[in-house]
Parts: structure tokens; C-alpha cells; sequence
């Protein structure tokens, strides 16, 4: 039990349960109306997330227009999609694959610059490279050899 169950248990069995009830509520902290603590999440803060997680924005932007931490973020866009409010986040190892898919879409489709690529499966050049060497192609000169 936790230090305010003890305390709860003691005095409803000296004081009532009435007077446990009052002396837990004085033990809690009250939240300041108007202040957000980083841990709670205010309706307007709720709606904005909601909105910028349908809009396509990233953990980065949604965090630096929200104040609030990825874990944070990351937590409660759970919790909504768990409610399904919001579609549940696709796992990094889903999203590389769905990438590596649609390298090779582009490969098949003729298409062997690197930046380019880049740009229409939504990574960077780096990552164009590993795709490209999991998939058994060369890369010269900025271009994917066919």
C-alpha cells in the first residue's frame, strides 16, 4: 500500500470515512486553473493533437507546437487510438518495409536517381543507400544502377 492508503486506512478507522475523504483530498494537489502541468493534457491541447495526427504532421512538429514531450505525445496518441479517435501509429519496422516497397516501385519504374527517390518515398539519401543495398542494387554517382 502507498504512504496515502496507509494514512486513508488510519484515519477512516480512528476519524470515519468521511473525515478519510476529507483528509485525502487535502493531501492532493489542486491544479492551478489556467496552468498545464506537462503531464496533463488540456481539451485544447487534446483537439490540437487530434487535428495535427490527421493532418500528417510529425512527432517533431506536433511536440514544438504543443510544448510537450514525444513520450508525452506518443502516450496519448495511443490512448486516443486505443479509443479510435485517431488510426493507430504505423511501427518503424512497418514503415521501412512500406519504403523498401515502394524503392523498388520506383526502381521497376525507371526511376535511378538517388535524391529524387528520396524525396518521393519520404526519406533521406542515407537511407536510399541501405534500401538499396538490402535490395541488391549499386549506387554510382548519385544514381542506382539497374
Amino acid at each position: 500500500m502507498t504512504n496515502y492508503a496507509t494514512g486513508f486506512c488510519i484515519v477512516e478507522r480512528s476519524r470515519g470515512f468521511e473525515e478519510a475523504c476529507t483528509w485525502m483530498q487535502k493531501q492532493l494537489k489542486p491544479e492551478t486553473a489556467g496552468g498545464e502541468s506537462s503531464c496533463f493534457w488540456s481539451e485544447i491541447k487534446t483537439k490540437a493533437l487530434i487535428t495535427m495526427v490527421s493532418d500528417g504532421y510529425g512527432i517533431d512538429e506536433i511536440s514544438a507546437t504543443l510544448g510537450k514531450t514525444r513520450q508525452q505525445i506518443y502516450a496519448k496518441r495511443r490512448l486516443l487510438a486505443r479509443d479510435g479517435i485517431v488510426d493507430k501509429p504505423i511501427p518503424p519496422s512497418e514503415i521501412k518495409n512500406l519504403r523498401k516497397g515502394k524503392f523498388i516501385l520506383l526502381i521497376e519504374q525507371g526511376e535511378t536517381v538517388v535524391r529524387v527517390i528520396a524525396d518521393k518515398i519520404g526519406c533521406s539519401s542515407t537511407a536510399v543507400y541501405a534500401y538499396a543495398n538490402e535490395s541488391g542494387y549499386e549506387i554510382k554517382s548519385g544514381k542506382v544502377m539497374i
